[in-house]
């Protein structure tokens, strides 16, 4: 009658286990599939629009330049300066070549135009400012044009290339984003094999491309909902400016039936991207998820319940006699009180029983002795029992860290891993999945958080014990304090990373250091400085080495300021070599200015501490990834080159790498 009872107790069971689990698994994987399919669907819409604003930057970056190298030339100094039309071929032409530039213009300080390639050469500038004129324009209406445009300005200084002399005007660019224009080109199309596209959206909420026209639309002309979510287009991605750990380059959001990526166009303050999709075709990607879900979950749980129902009919008879003693042997005496007791001790389960007694027994005496190592040991032990999901811990162990057991398994989060700083937490979670994986020994270093509060190293090793059949019974692990000997490891290992008379990195850690930000870059771009001392020879021979030290520590200081706080790592290759590494973006795009504030600085020279001002002149070459190469080696050798390339063209200058100075032979180092 029992026999019955447990087994159809067991198949009932068996039943609700295998049915609930069935409609809460298919409730909460719905959801579940909806939340994670449009996550999906989401994130390739962000990574296809990020991908897209690639170009657009490219676009308005090549703008930007032009505008740039048109304000330097000496035509249109001049022309700002006496406004005698002395730039009237050069911005005609420019604008002739230029399909994308509407029209070319010089405007004074005060907002006079001066001269237009379209020859609106009289009155002031419709949308001049005179507290500051932005680089790139949000989308305005122009009465001199009669249609909408952004326009790109930089200003014209009388000494452009050091920006001095005093600001004589602007050069600005009208930009008219038309649909055959390269803006336009950039922005068309549809992708994700959906209505997904991308647009541009200005300060004022116009759109260029709103629902893929491939047109300029105000504020008025577009879905209401968007753009009523200008602002929190704008304000979501103020701190987005690439992707890095943690910050994928993106925001995301939603707006009426839209959903939407946006994020911002570098060095561009008025527009932001924007990548646009239905979001009801995510809905019914989900539904078709779902329904393949459900009919497979229905399908398993129906063939996993006759399976154990076959196995239980089988096996319940035997199963019931062993459960009924095994239940009496497990009880809270636990080894060191229970035994069987036997009678005559001459039959097989007699006998059994007398040899299980024995094995308790055994048991019982090596968790004795097992315990007395551990308090006679200056090591540190636990052990998982994965059968009882038990911890035990020496009481040297407890005496040192504040650990409870009650609870505790090998990475819950309230064992060693809560004693422990995140990232080293997270190597142990790993170390101990991949100790069960393996079943096999391990051993590292941690740091953990002893009662006193400070934190110590600590060497740890540990071992799986698995039975017959591979399957975990137990974790055994020791820990040593190794605290001293690991600080004096660290100290060494970090004096060794230096140069001694500099204080930069030396060669081999620079290299090293660079060679994790190249594997580690993702799409971002990393700038090299070579820098070069020019005659550090003679001040050596003429001054003398003493004072040759201290111009490569005046040196070194001044490199360093340029890197300090900006990810950048900077270090000398010897002698009067230096090296930075730049990978924050901002300097990145600005690495020739840069490069010419480092030349700047050294000219001012320093006192020595006899009272002596030495201007120290540098020759700098400068190379990009993945622009030039994503090999190490080849970009410390292409800035190496280009600075070679300054060496023998009058130094005291910089000089970005082309592939030609490698080409010529000429500029090559034979030592590098």
């Amino acid at each position: 009658m029992r026999k019955s009872t447990l087994k159809f107790a067991l198949i009932g069971v068996l039943l609700i286990f295998a049915i609930a689990p069935v409609l809460v698994l298919g409730v909460v994987g719905t959801f579940s599939i909806i939340g994670y399919s449009n996550d999906v669907r989401m994130n390739e819409l962000s990574t296809v629009s990020a991908s897209k604003a690639a170009s657009i930057e490219t676009i308005m970056s090549g703008f930007v330049a032009d505008a740039t190298a048109l304000s330097k030339m000496d035509t249109v100094v001049q022309n700002a300066k006496s406004n005698d039309g002395a730039a009237k071929d050069t911005i005609n032409s420019f604008t002739d070549n230029n399909s994308d530039i509407y029209d070319t213009l010089i405007v004074d300080t005060n907002g006079n135009v001066l001269a237009s390639s379209r020859n609106v050469e009289q009155g002031s500038f419709e949308h001049f400012n005179a507290d500051g004129m932005p680089v790139v324009s949000e989308l305005v209406w122009w009465e001199k044009y009669q249609f909408d445009a952004m326009y790109i300005c930089r200003e014209i200084y009388a000494d452009p290339d050091n920006k001095t002399g005093g600001k004589l005007g602007y050069l600005c660019l009208i930009i008219s984003p038309q649909f055959d224009s390269t803006l336009m080109r950039a922005l068309s199309g549809t992708y994700l094999e959906t209505n997904a596209y991308f647009a541009l959206i200005d300060i004022n909420g116009n759109m260029l491309n709103f629902d893929n026209s491939g047109s300029a639309k105000k504020n008025t002309e577009i879905d209401q909902a968007i753009a009523s979510e200008k602002d929190n287009i704008f304000n979501k991605t103020q701190n987005v400016s690439g992707s890095t750990p943690g910050n994928p380059g993106y925001e995301t959001g939603k707006a009426g039936k839209y959903a939407y990526s946006c994020g911002i166009i570098p060095n561009v303050t008025n527009w932001r991207w924007v990548g646009l999709v239905d979001s009801s075709t995510f809905t019914a990607f989900s539904f078709k998820t779902n329904i393949i879900g459900w009919v497979a979950v229905v399908v398993m749980a129906v063939l996993a319940s006759i399976v154990a129902m076959i196995v239980i009919g089988r096996f319940i008879g035997g199963m019931h006699d062993m459960l009924k003693t095994m239940s009496n042997i497990n009880t809270d005496e636990g080894i060191s009180g229970l035994r069987f007791n036997i009678k005559k001790g001459k039959s097989e389960l007699e006998m059994i029983q007398a040899s299980f007694n024995d094995f308790l027994d055994e048991v019982y005496i090596n968790g004795e002795r097992y315990k007395t190592i551990a308090e006679l040991s200056d090591n540190m032990l636990f052990e998982w029992d994965f059968h009882k999901e038990t911890m035990y811990v020496s009481d040297n162990t407890l005496a040192k860290f504040d650990l409870n057991t009650q609870g505790a398994t090998l990475s819950n989060g309230k064992f060693l891993d809560s004693l422990m700083p995140p990232e080293d937490a997270e190597k142990y979670k790993r170390d101990i999945n991949t100790l069960l994986k393996n079943q096999s020994g391990y051993s590292a270093e941690y740091q953990l958080k002893a009662k006193s509060g400070a934190t110590v190293w600590v060497s740890f090793r540990a071992t799986c014990i698995t039975d017959r059949l591979g399957e975990p019974l137990r974790v055994i692990g020791v820990m040593t304090d190794i605290d001293n000997e690991k600080k004096m490891e660290l100290q060494l290992s970090e004096r060794a990373s230096y140069d001694f008379l500099s204080q930069l990195y030396n060669r081999s850690t620079f290299i090293r250091m660079l060679s994790s930000e190249l594997d580690r870059r993702g799409p971002k771009k990393i700038g090299v400085m070579f820098i070069d001392v020019d005659d550090f020879k003679f001040i050596n021979d003429r001054y003398g080495h003493t004072v040759g030290d201290e111009v490569i520590r005046f040196v070194a200081d001044t490199i360093r300021k340029k890197v300090d706080d900006k990810g950048g790592i900077a270090g000398r290759f010897g002698g009067d070599e230096f090296v930075l590494c730049y990978t924050d973006q901002d300097d990145v795009a600005n690495l020739e200015q840069i490069a010419m504030d480092i030349i700047d600085e050294l000219y001012l020279g320093y006192t020595t501490a006899d009272g002596m001002l030495i201007n120290v002149r540098a020759s700098i070459g400068i190379s990009y990834c993945p622009e030039h190469t994503e090999d190490v080696n080849d970009l410390l050798a292409f800035s190496d080159t280009a600075m070679y390339f300054v060496k023998k063209n009058g130094k005291t200058n910089y000089h970005v790498y082309v592939p030609e100075d490698s080409a010529s032979g000429e500029y090559v180092d034979p030592e590098f």
